[in-house]
């Protein structure tokens, strides 16, 4: 079998970043990447790693080859009327426990995958077909799946109808509840509460995040949420018959509490009980690199403080109320999965 050599585009990216082609150079570094991976050429992927994202991060600050997207929507009268009319029928329910069932429980607030997938498909722009696509963020890290047109487009769809159900409805609704008095931290707190599907000790904590919240400080509250939410999956999870116990056998053999990942929101039983729109709009928010990735960037220090605000703890609200919408004591004691 024929090894491949990497010295041809690895020569290629070196003259490229020497003229100032950073975002030409950023890709033939990445191609001496993949070539060194498949040859297992340790000091290849030692250098080009590192290139890439200097490469990228070159690129951007240059302001010449990566833009950011910007989409608008043109709605009609009739459109702007009918949102309106919907967004009053939820506020106007008889009370807030009501209001906030009711936002958890609407269907058109969790993103269809089915739906979108057929508009992406109908959709897809002629040059991604051909271009030379490349999503990097802005610490110049390539993101998983932005050079897959296919799948890239997808999530710029799904980017698209999350963002219109938040900055069109959730953010609207909350926004109108909280200035007229109607949601309060108590209020949202009571409904937590009633639940019971917290165990004491988390909602001591959650209630806290539920303070900052409202305080505006959504820092705080984003750290505290984020976090809690994950535990709160998977004390449901648990509720509703999934196992969420799994071994340890690095010293001895020992169990803990699995920690919530893609694998498991991809999973059929997880599927199965919570509904794939759900799972596909957890993983969006938490875990896709080409989403939001909140999870990771709590977990890891690299969420930015403009990231911290009320659209986003709004959202992560949203997760919990979806779950508290749908599943009560006696669901969860039957193990009933999430409708």
């Amino acid at each position: 079998m024929r090894r491949i050599d990497p010295t041809t585009t690895y020569e290629q990216a070196r003259r490229a970043e020497e003229s100032g082609n950073f975002f030409n150079a950023a890709t033939f570094y990445k191609e001496t990447l993949e070539i060194a991976i498949k040859a297992n050429d340790s000091r290849f992927i030692k250098l080009c790693k590192r290139k890439v994202v200097e490469m990228n991060k070159k690129s951007i600050d240059s302001g010449k080859d990566f833009k950011e997207v910007e989409v608008s929507v043109d709605m009609s009268e009739e459109d702007q009327k009918g949102i309106k009319e919907n967004i009053e029928k939820i506020i106007g329910l008889e009370n807030i426990n009501a209001i906030l069932e009711a936002v958890g429980c609407i269907p058109w607030f969790c993103p269809d995958i089915q739906e979108i997938e057929k508009q992406a498909v109908s959709s897809t722009p002629i040059f991604y077909q051909f271009a030379n696509l490349q999503t990097v963020n802005d610490a110049g890290h390539s993101l998983r799946g932005g050079s897959d047109p296919k799948y890239s487009w997808f999530m710029d769809s799904y980017n698209r109808t999350q963002k219109f159900i938040m900055e069109i409805y959730l953010n609207r609704i909350f926004y109108m509840l909280i200035k007229d008095k109607k949601l309060t931290t108590n209020e949202l707190s009571e409904y937590f509460s009633h639940s019971g599907l917290f165990e004491p000790n988390q909602l001591k904590i959650v209630n806290v995040g539920l303070k900052k919240y409202f305080e505006e400080d959504y820092v705080s509250a984003l750290h505290i949420l984020v976090p809690q939410f994950e535990f709160f999956l998977l004390h449901c999870a648990r509720r509703l018959g999934i196992s969420t116990v799994v071994l340890d056998t690095k010293l001895d053999v020992a169990t803990r509490t699995l920690t919530l990942s893609e694998n498991h929101l991809n999973s059929e039983e997880f599927k199965r009980v919570f509904g794939e729109n759900f799972c596909k709009q957890v993983k969006f928010v938490l875990f896709e690199p080409l989403g939001y990735k909140i999870r990771h960037k709590v977990a890891h220090g690299e969420i930015s403080f403009e990231e911290c605000n009320f659209q986003t703890v709004t959202l992560i609200l949203y997760l919990y109320l979806f779950l508290l919408g749908r599943i009560g004591v006696k669901d969860a004691e039957k193990s009933k999965p999430v409708k």
